[in-house]
């Protein structure tokens, strides 16, 4: 059986060190502890000693409460070590290993390139494969950084709270739309801001969520908010040409943790602007994209964590989660 301690107290290692068959690790940084929930039959928890990197507590608590892994205090599981451990449950086979933290951003100088539509159909991606039948769910968000109305708000149709509100009043929390918390910008308002207080509002709610992509213009006033925590930049460019030329020249800008991702891509394309253009990603032109469905997102997030999502993708459709069901439904959960 696999114990994971993330509690100090040196009592816990005692007991455990007294039962057979039983191997166990100590860790106490959130990362550390979301890498190994994957493999761990019990968890024996201490909150307060938790140290906050890269996620916050929340995040893990919430977590753990969806899992069907048994969890304990240090002072439960030292009230009777072995009645703890027989409880335990046995995990149906071993799971893929969650994805890691990441932040992603798509940008373009051009617009019409459908850089919202492929960070939006990436978010809902991810969400649906790890939250497969309801039973698993990691979260994920998507930031918009824009300049007049929300894209966000006009190609779902929704009415949600915008940043301006999420950061200025603490009472106003963000919606999830089908697993995706969602951050539209109302630039009027935020520009009036400062660049600190957007940060550090959008740094506490990226410590909750395991994938976290930004959609600007660029250039945008605003995106020094997050600029410095992104991972990755898709620079979405079109086979026109204008699009092209601005594709290069924005990669350019952003340097080496930079990718063109050219989108709408024909199957004959006779563009000479393409000659030894380097990308990271050719989307194919699709049919009713706006239906969401992850044929763009399954490319990205493929490109995004390698070998490692497409063989999570696999297990995703064949193995039956250990968790809970939520009971959450809907578009608003």
């Amino acid at each position: 059986m696999k114990v994971l301690v993330a509690a100090r107290a040196l009592e816990v290692f005692e007991a455990l060190q007294r039962i057979e068959d039983v191997e166990y690790e100590e860790a106490l940084f959130t990362g550390q502890i979301y890498s190994a929930i994957p493999s761990c039959q019990l968890i024996i928890i201490d909150y307060e000693d938790l140290v906050e990197h890269p996620y916050d507590v929340r995040m893990i608590r919430e977590l753990l409460a969806e899992s069907n892994v048994r969890t304990y205090s240090s002072e439960e599981f030292l009230l009777d070590p072995g009645k703890c451990i027989r409880e335990a449950e046995i995990r149906p086979g071993s799971m893929t290993r969650l994805p890691e933290k990441y932040t992603v951003g798509f940008v373009s100088y051009s617009g019409g390139t459908g850089k919202t539509t492929l960070a939006l159909d990436t978010a809902l991606h991810f969400a649906r494969q790890t939250d497969k039948h309801r039973q698993a769910s990691l979260p994920v968000m998507l930031i918009e950084f824009t300049y007049g109305d929300s894209a966000l708000a006009s190609i779902l149709g929704l009415e949600m709270p915008h940043l301006y509100d999420m950061a200025t009043k603490t009472d106003v929390d963000p919606i999830r739309f089908n697993g995706v918390t969602l951050i539209p910008m109302d630039y009027d308002n935020c520009k009036l801001l400062s660049i600190d207080l957007i940060r550090n509002y959008l740094k506490r709610q990226m410590a909750n969520h395991v994938l976290t992509i930004v959609d600007s213009y660029w250039p945008h006033g605003l995106i020094a908010a997050v600029k410095e925590d992104v991972d990755r930049w898709f620079v979405v460019g079109t086979p026109r040409l204008d699009a092209i030329v601005n594709a290069r020249k924005l990669k350019e800008e952003l340097g080496s943790e930079a990718g063109v991702v050219l989108n709408m891509m024909d199957s004959i394309t006779d563009n000479l602007a393409l000659a030894g253009m380097e990308r990271a990603l050719d989307l194919a032109r699709l049919d009713q994209v706006d239906r969401f469905e992850g044929k763009l997102g399954r490319q990205i997030l493929a490109h995004i964590y390698g070998p490692a999502w497409q063989e999570f993708e696999k297990r995703a459709g064949k193995f039956k989660w250990p968790w809970r069901r939520s009971g959450r439904t809907g578009k608003d959960d």
